[in-house]
């Protein structure tokens, strides 16, 4: 039977559960999404299905619809590289999302940080450690206990993540800076070896930003995930300013 076929009575959405939802997921998997097939439409799934919908230009409702299925419905092609790393893919998503001016909050971006700190008020309070917990929530996976805290996220200890050897793709990095400290997701590199990051209040918006490998104190990676198969900087594809690979030739 068709995906199609499974949605004809109706579109599946986030809390949905049974054989059909594992149809979908198994194909988002062939696709290179890291699902299982559990059968049940959880956040992971949400935002596959919305990062392929995207991807196919269609609206990233994370709705399952008549459309979504006959896409998924299509053969998969065989030489497609492996999407992102969720948590990445909804970063680069976001790219754009600004500050708002002044006093004046940005609605959105404040409310995608209270999903996970529901103390967080005003986006003129740093946001970049709330940026990248949003990001891995999203994506199904368990972000820091202490999520507007950009320095927690090396901690092995205590925290859910792993240290990497290098940088990988979707990587969380982690760098020291006065009062503080900056993390952000690892996208890619440039032809000149720095890494391009993508992350919140990067010139107080989410952005992709080049970074020097030497800056960050550690690469890590949430726990419980599939581990990048290789981590080095020479590994990495050289990525534009949305964050998409790019020919070395252009």
């Amino acid at each position: 039977m068709t995906l199609a076929a499974l949605v004809a009575a109706g579109p599946l959405r986030m809390g949905a559960f049974g054989p059909a939802v594992q149809s979908i997921q198994l194909a988002l998997k062939a696709r290179g999404y890291p699902l299982t097939g559990t059968g049940y439409f959880g956040p992971q799934t949400d935002t596959a299905v919305e990062d392929c919908q995207r991807k196919a230009g269609l609206p990233p409702t994370g709705i399952v619809d008549a459309a979504t299925a006959a896409l998924l419905d299509q053969p998969v092609a065989t030489a497609k590289a492996a999407p992102a790393p969720l948590w990445l893919a909804v970063s680069l998503s976001h790219l754009g999302l600004k500050e708002g001016a002044g006093n004046i909050d940005n609605r959105e971006l404040v409310a995608d940080i209270q999903t996970v700190a529901k103390d967080y008020q005003h986006d003129a309070t740093p946001w970049c450690a709330g940026w990248v917990s949003y990001c891995l929530a999203k994506a199904g996976e368990k972000p820091s206990s202490q999520p507007l805290w950009a320095l927690s996220y090396a901690d092995t200890r205590n925290q859910p993540v792993v240290r990497l050897g290098g940088p990988a793709v979707g990587a969380i990095a982690v760098k020291t800076r006065n009062g503080g400290g900056h993390v952000t997701f690892v996208a890619g590199r440039t032809r000149g070896g720095a890494l391009v990051c993508c992350g919140g209040n990067q010139n107080d918006e989410v952005n992709n930003s080049p970074y020097s490998p030497d800056v960050f104190v550690g690469f890590f990676w949430p726990k419980g995930a599939a581990l990048p198969a290789v981590t080095a900087i020479d590994t990495l594809p050289i990525v534009n300013a949305a964050g998409k690979p790019v020919s070395s030739e252009t």
